[in-house]
């Protein structure tokens, strides 16, 4: 007897394995349904059209319960679905300005450090200058003392030259 019980329960599981590679609809959720249809009786399968129709009709019937009980979380639920496809629009619209701005942004930064480069330049020269202005400041007066000093003595001397050759 338990060699019987044996051959029958290995004779069921070789059953089970080819219809699950046989079957498409064998997944972990079908299972308890396939096996169910395939352990139970002709008039069973005849009745079950109808216990199908049945199970339809109620879940149908849950499902209405579930909208009309919770509609306003449906509404709330799409209310903010379109808020955020308009923000995300928005959004949209303001990284493509922003992708055409970009370039403009880059050459105008490329432009001031250009300028700030030359405005530095100018900074340095002026330091220098102003470091070595009194150098330059008395480089400068000398043209302006050879005139007022040395140029009216020499002309002295000319006169008396000229004067002591006549």
């Amino acid at each position: 007897m338990m060699e019987t019980e044996n051959f029958v329960g290995g004779a069921r599981e070789e059953e089970d394995v080819f219809i699950s590679r046989t079957l498409p609809l064998t997944g972990a959720s079908q299972q308890p349904y396939i096996s169910e249809l395939l352990s139970s009786t002709l008039d069973r399968e005849h009745k079950e059209p109808e216990l199908l129709r049945v199970d339809f009709e109620r879940i149908n019937r849950q499902m209405q319960e579930v909208a009309v009980g919770n509609y306003r979380a449906f509404i709330a639920d799409s209310d903010a679905l379109s808020f955020i496809s308009d923000e995300l629009t928005g959004f949209d619209k303001h990284l493509e300005s922003l992708t055409i701005e970009i370039p403009k942004l880059t050459s105008g930064c490329t432009a001031f450090i250009e300028l700030a480069q030359q405005i530095l330049e100018e900074r340095n020269l002026n330091e220098t200058l102003l470091a070595n202005h009194c150098t330059l400041f008395d480089l400068l007066e000398i043209p302006q003392l050879m005139d007022t000093l040395v140029f009216p003595s020499l002309q002295l001397i000319r006169v008396k030259e000229c004067c002591s050759q006549s």
